[in-house]
Parts: C-alpha cells; sequence; structure tokens
C-alpha cells in the first residue's frame, strides 16, 4: 500500500513529453532572440568603430598640422592636401614642399564608401552637384582651409557608408577645417535627397 502512494507520488511529479517540448521551445526562442540582439549590437559597434576611425584619423592629422611643419622629424612640408574621393572610395593625405618638389602620399580606407561628396549644403533643399574628389588645402600652423575643387567653396559634406550597411554625414567647413559628424535628422534629409536612404 505504502509503495503504491509512493509511486502516485513520482508520477505527479513528473514532467509530461508535452510540458518539456514547451519548455525546450521557449529556451530555442529565448537563445535565438538573444543572438539575434547579439548580432545587432556586433554591427552597431562594428559600424561606430568605423566612423570614429574617420573621426580620429582626420583630427590627428588637423592637429598635427596646427602645431607642427613636419610630416616625420625628417620630412618638412609646406602643404598637406586632403581629398575626399567617392571614386576610389578614400581619403588621400598627401605632404608637399615647394622648395624641392617632394611630397610623401598616404591613403586611409577603412572598410568604408564615399558615396556622394557635395559643397555648400545648408539641409534644406537641392542638394546641389556631386563631386568625385574634392581637395582641402591645409598650411602648417593655420586653422582654417581652402576646399577645392575647380573652384573653392566654404564648406563640403559627404556621406560615408561603413560596412556596407550604414550611412554617416561629415561636413568641414572653411572656418575652422576640421571633419564632424552631421546630425542624424540632417544626414536622413541628405540621404533620402540623394536616394541613400534604401
Amino acid at each position: 500500500m505504502i509503495q503504491k502512494i509512493k509511486s502516485q507520488n513520482i508520477s505527479l511529479r513528473a514532467f509530461t513529453l508535452i510540458e518539456m517540448v514547451v519548455v525546450l521551445i521557449i529556451i530555442w526562442i529565448m537563445l535565438m532572440a538573444t543572438v539575434f540582439l547579439s548580432w545587432e549590437q556586433i554591427q552597431k559597434v562594428k559600424n561606430k568603430t568605423v566612423k570614429e576611425s574617420i573621426i580620429a584619423e582626420m583630427q590627428t592629422r588637423y592637429s598635427r598640422n596646427l602645431w607642427s611643419s613636419s610630416f616625420a622629424s625628417w620630412i618638412m612640408y609646406d602643404t598637406m592636401d586632403v581629398t575626399f574621393s567617392s571614386w576610389t572610395n578614400e581619403i588621400k593625405f598627401e605632404y608637399k614642399a615647394w622648395n624641392d618638389n617632394t611630397g610623401i602620399t598616404n591613403t586611409f580606407t577603412d572598410r568604408f564608401e564615399i558615396k556622394y561628396i557635395t559643397t555648400d549644403y545648408d539641409y534644406t533643399g537641392d542638394p546641389g552637384q556631386h563631386f568625385e574628389d574634392i581637395t582641402l588645402h591645409y598650411s602648417p600652423y593655420k586653422i582654417s582651409c581652402q576646399i577645392w575643387s575647380g573652384e573653392e567653396y566654404t564648406k563640403i559634406v559627404f556621406i560615408a557608408r561603413v560596412n556596407e550597411n550604414k550611412n554617416y554625414c561629415f561636413e568641414i567647413s572653411q572656418q575652422n577645417c576640421r571633419l564632424v559628424e552631421v546630425s542624424d535628422t540632417n544626414c536622413g534629409i541628405l540621404e533620402k535627397l540623394v536616394h541613400l536612404d534604401n
């Protein structure tokens, strides 16, 4: 009699096959949601890393130009030209010395594409002409620079697509010649106008 009662208690405490399957399905759904969210977070971090590397590269070159006229301790230069190219998808830094016509060139490419370059855009209407490339002429110890592509401009705005899935907009004005990230709202306006919002 006691054994019969014990066996009934054991059977009442055990999980049925259906309950176990339901628990496994819930665990699987939670695991998939976690993996998906983690993948999204990883992509966001990768995108932000590339964006920050563009800003850091430009800031480093700009700062070095403000306090020195040498690319390295043995290479003096008179101008630093920075060219943004949507054709080659790179930022090119060229240091030139006028006295002996020597120069050194470095290119910066880091999982980004320059999708659109325009000038003097104010985020209110037609973005204007698209440029294949545009050059900034920096002189050592000067805050301002010349923005040039056939004629002189006061500002450039460009869209960089990082890791093939996220667009960021940047601008550089002639007065201080520093790379600045454009707000998401203004970037969205430009993206829609140039059909890069999909």
